[in-house]
């Protein structure tokens, strides 16, 4: 059985019974373009942001700048001086890639069952 909710969702239930027993198998399939899985910031020339893991030292993902997706490494120093936050970031990697690129990526870090063994695989992100 299945029943769509809008032209991007599908839920598809199976129901099993077995003597008084029931079992209710419930998937959410969910369509997204890669646009959609990005983040909005406002700092520099970038549109919008992926990221796919982080630790201490930085994070690793995608950033948008205008029609373009560049694949890039970001090495973070946070500063304490009293109540003085200071962030600053260094790129140390950073390749323009086309969008497939991004969604292949992507498809592998959701497949990938030890993501986020080095770091912390960012959730928040949109990639489930």
């Amino acid at each position: 059985m299945s029943a769509e909710r809008d032209s991007d969702e599908e839920i598809q239930v199976a129901v099993d019974l077995e003597g008084d027993a029931v079992e209710i198998e419930r998937e959410r399939v969910e369509t997204l373009r890669v646009d959609q899985l990005f983040q909005p910031v406002e700092e520099g020339n970038c549109d919008a942001r992926l990221q796919l893991w982080s630790d201490s030292a930085g994070w690793n993902g995608y950033e948008r700048r205008g029609d373009q997706y560049y694949h890039v490494n970001v090495l973070t120093e946070t500063t304490v001086e009293g109540t003085e936050v200071s962030v600053e970031s260094e790129y140390i990697h950073e390749e323009a890639v086309p969008p497939e690129d991004v969604a292949e990526s992507v498809r592998d870090h959701i497949l990938d069952r030890h993501a986020g063994g080095v770091g912390t695989f960012v959730r928040g992100c949109s990639p489930p």
